[in-house]
């Protein structure tokens, strides 16, 4: 593989899934879920691919997340990413609505080390986001390939199985691939305490292993942070991104717990 031929391979790992350009199946699955009086769906499809703005108040609809809701694994030949979407989205809305849940945020925020100055008009921006709720559903539909979990990069032959290997893995990286272990870090740190913090705390509860949930926040915090620094991340408009994440991280953590245990039977989350 030739020098453009990678650096192709590298950009396009950052060309997530986003609402602007939905797979043919997700996009009729939501129309059929959001039109009452038409049926014409092949035609509405072709009038508003690529409309985020139509599309994500279609996304946002009762309608549509209370089908996916009453059909179940019924609805999963939909893309994980357009579940996830859906998800994290709904989630997002019912907390922003939720006084008591923006009051401890604010206060749990402001306490830690170290500070970032956080009020109910952060909070909820945060919760608006478009981008930090797109972020999340493409790396969830990511990691549920258990592969791909350990994988800093999709073609990569190389597995890392805890984060002091990948930290290692920086000493000999050239700045790009520095940039795509970063995100990696916290996206594994994200993934590992918000969908599965109950096999965190067993290892540690019985002594299996001194790692906790603390861990694993702070590396994923400090990763976030440095992506969010990174040339690539102001490259390809990531940087309020992964900066909200980084800062944020306990608080995503908290709604990413409350997605799962509501709305994601257990037996379909298997790393």
């Amino acid at each position: 593989m030739n020098y453009e031929e990678e650096k192709k391979r590298q950009n396009n790992e950052l060309h997530a899934y986003n609402l602007d350009h939905l797979s043919d199946s997700d996009l009729l699955f939501l129309i059929e879920s959001y039109v009452t009086k038409r049926c014409d769906y092949e035609r509405i499809a072709s009038q508003i691919q690529g409309d985020a703005d139509i599309i994500t108040r279609m996304v946002d609809n009762d309608r549509v997340f209370e089908r996916v809701i009453r059909e179940g694994n019924k609805i999963f030949h939909v893309s994980p990413y357009f579940l996830f979407t859906l998800l994290v989205r709904r989630v997002f809305k019912l907390k922003k609505e939720d006084g008591d849940f923006i009051h401890d945020a604010v206060a749990e925020l402001n306490s830690l080390a170290p500070a970032y100055p956080w009020n109910k008009s952060k909070i909820v921006k945060l919760l608006n986001s478009i981008d930090v709720s797109n972020y999340l559903a493409n790396m969830l539909a990511v990691f549920l390939r258990t592969s791909r979990f350990y994988k800093i990069q999709k073609y990569d032959e190389k597995q890392y199985q805890y984060i002091i290997d990948m930290i290692e893995e920086i000493r000999y990286s050239d700045t790009i691939r520095k940039f795509y272990i970063y995100c990696h870090i916290g996206n594994y740190a994200l993934f590992f305490t918000g969908m599965f913090p109950e096999y965190i705390e067993h290892k540690f509860r019985y002594k299996k292993t001194l790692i906790d949930s603390r861990y694993y926040i702070d590396f994923g915090k400090t990763y976030f942070g440095l992506a969010s620094e990174h040339d690539m991340a102001r490259q390809h408009e990531l940087d309020d991104t992964l900066c909200s994440l980084s800062e944020g991280f306990e608080i995503i953590i908290k709604l990413l717990h409350y997605m799962r245990n509501e709305y994601l039977p257990s037996n379909n989350l298997k790393l």
